[in-house]
């Protein structure tokens, strides 16, 4: 399974995330935009790792109320899991 995911989340800095998914696991993470050493060091920690475990930790992450960076990153590894699964 490979899937390459171009996502554009709302109410956050970052304007993009895009990665990639291949056989379960998070690839080549990228945030365009947000808080630069956040976002790096998310990215950094997030390769190679488990998608559907990596979705469960970011998920509800708050900087913003209850919305963040990671907290999409999550969403999005979420909609591309769900994608997957009805290909």
């Amino acid at each position: 399974m490979f899937k390459h995911v171009e996502y554009t989340p709302e109410g956050v800095c970052t304007e993009k995330i895009s990665f990639d998914i291949v056989d379960g696991y998070v690839h080549h993470v990228h945030f365009t935009g947000g808080c630069s050493g956040n976002t790096k060091g998310v990215a950094i920690l997030a390769e190679g790792q488990n998608a559907q475990d990596l979705a469960r930790r970011l998920k509800g992450i708050p900087c913003r109320g209850a919305n963040s960076c990671p907290h999409h990153f999550a969403l999005a590894i979420e909609q591309a899991l769900q994608e997957c699964a009805e290909e």
